[in-house]
């Protein structure tokens, strides 16, 4: 099978398993995650966090915004310019600065927010559809966040957020795709094996 259509497979099975997680599990296995983020030394100790709004049935990461938040970190969200095929990070202050953009997706609302410089970036919280406990993520497809972190002069913490189920032995990765220092789950926070070249 060739990769773009391994990947097109797995995409589809491991987005049908997370669809499966009722709403009321969902929500537990999300608080539990975002308690480990929020006690978690290495990500504590950034002044400034890209993170996400969740979509669909994505892991919710909001009680985690909120919290950095109330203890004095920036947090930026990303807006989607598909035109550009890129996304641009805005400092996020609340809900009330966010609509709903591409895709459907919460985002900020540049007439409200302050874009994020992004050589000042020191950790992203990534999303994605599947990943591997040596680094590999594999996301929706349109490689917006690739694009981002590879146009980066240096190199933030990078830390993907899933639900167990979502993790792999192994996903197929292509050799522009950016493997994370760490991975998320309401199972823990760990290490990767990254392998990619990108730089500090």
């Amino acid at each position: 099978m060739e990769l773009l259509d391994q990947k097109k497979e797995l995409r589809r099975q491991i987005l049908a398993q997370r669809a499966a997680v009722s709403p009321e599990e969902r929500g537990e296995r999300s608080g539990r995650m975002c308690r480990l983020l929020l006690s978690f030394d290495r990500l504590r100790g950034c002044r400034t966090v890209m993170a996400y709004y969740p979509f669909r049935e994505e892991l919710d990461i909001v009680p985690f915004l909120e919290k950095a938040l109330e203890r004095g970190q920036e947090i930026w969200l990303p807006l989607t310019l598909p035109a550009e095929r890129r996304i641009v990070p805005y400092v996020y202050t609340g809900p009330a600065m966010l609509k709903r953009g591409t895709y459907g997706i919460l985002e900020p609302d540049p007439a409200q927010a302050a874009e994020g410089r992004p050589d000042s970036l020191e950790a992203v919280l990534v999303p994605g559809v599947a990943f591997d406990r040596r680094g590999g993520r594999m996301g929706y497809g349109a490689g917006y966040y690739d694009r981002f972190l590879s146009s980066l002069s240096r190199r933030p913490l990078l830390i993907g957020c899933a639900f167990d189920l979502q993790v792999q032995q192994a996903v197929p990765m292509e050799p522009h795709d950016i493997s994370l220092d760490f991975l998320a789950t309401e199972s823990g926070v760990t290490e990767t094996g990254r392998t990619d070249s990108m730089q500090m």
